[in-house]
């Protein structure tokens, strides 16, 4: 252990007085510009070793994917606290790691006698405490759940390149990359950017006045997609292209069913409700990108339906109207 710097010196010293139920914990994400914090708390049993744990930082992707599959296997509680962008801008990043953090705790399932916490302590002294400047970096419990915290940080945000495409987030993990700030700058956030951080307040749309009916439709297919994944679907493709066809906004999946999905964006019902947007011959267009979808996906076997998501922009609120199996052809 000491050849790495990280050792189980906090702990021991802990074990020693009788306490057996020793927490370290760590967070992930704090300055990103887009995605959740999310902090991790691990305890292990006294004397328990993973070789090889260190700060997260200081570890290949590969090693920290191998390690934290060790750390969920040996370790005797694991657990995850996670805050979300909106939460990140309404209470500050600050606040909601400390939130993150007490969600890590309060999940374990088991009675905490002491944390052993990276960096600053958690304002309130539920529990007894100990903050370690550079924890991640000298004490074992706190590096375990660094990784513990970055790798379900970074599964989180490859899943959010799927849901957003054009930012990076499988590559950037929503950090301020060259890249990213220009995705920023060309597609506008999206509904996990950090709006009050700098990069991406100065690039917010202005949904009630833009003239740009691009930048209205990615805005409300973005919110579109970002309301499927929460509801359990799992995001395919965005803006599929079929030749002279045209594009079909979203195809996504849930259980066994494929859904392809029509997304209408309005800001006042002057011309209708937005899914009466979606005529017959619309009907047909979106059917005909849909059987090229699926004859270059033969593996995808399975029962089709046709939804359609009218998003209108109230004039204080965004109202999401999801009808299912709005058509068939």
């Amino acid at each position: 252990m000491s050849s790495n710097k990280v050792s189980l010196k906090f702990e021991q010293n802990l074990w020693n007085q009788g306490k057996t139920t020793v927490a370290g914990i760590d967070e992930a994400g704090r300055g990103p510009l887009a995605g959740p914090v999310v902090a991790a708390s691990v305890v292990f049993e006294k004397g328990e070793i993973i070789e090889g744990i260190n700060d997260s930082k200081r570890l290949s992707p590969k090693k920290r994917e191998l390690l934290y599959d060790k750390i969920m296997k040996k370790a005797k509680a694991v657990s995850i606290g996670q805050v979300e962008s909106q939460e990140i801008d309404r209470i500050n990043i600050l606040n909601a790691t400390h939130k993150a953090m007490r969600q890590a705790v309060g999940r374990l399932k088991l009675k905490v006698e002491h944390l052993l916490i990276d960096g600053r302590p958690i304002p309130d002294k539920i529990y007894p405490q100990t903050a370690i400047v550079g924890g991640d970096r000298s004490c074992y419990s706190v590096a375990a759940a660094s990784i513990v915290a970055k790798v379900n940080r970074d599964h989180l945000m490859v899943e959010y390149d799927s849901v957003f495409p054009g930012y990076g987030f499988a590559k950037n993990k929503g950090y301020g990359t060259k890249k990213h700030r220009e995705a920023i700058i060309k597609l506008k956030p999206c509904p996990i950017h950090r709006m009050t951080f700098s990069c991406v307040k100065e690039h917010l749309l202005d949904v009630k006045h833009t003239k740009n009916m691009r930048d209205l439709g990615r805005y409300g297919e973005n919110i579109a997609a970002f309301y499927l994944y929460k509801k359990g679907y799992r995001i395919l493709k965005r803006n599929f292209r079929l030749g002279a066809y045209g594009e079909l906004d979203i195809i996504t999946r849930k259980d066994e069913q494929l859904c392809f999905v029509e997304v209408k964006t309005q800001r006042h019902l002057v011309f209708g409700p937005p899914e009466s947007w979606v005529n017959e011959r619309k009907m047909e267009q979106i059917g005909m990108i849909a059987e090229g979808y699926l004859s270059r996906h033969k593996e995808l076997d399975l029962d089709c339906r046709f939804d359609v998501i009218a998003i209108t922009i109230a004039k204080n609120s965004i109202k999401i109207k999801h009808i299912k199996d709005a058509f068939r052809l």
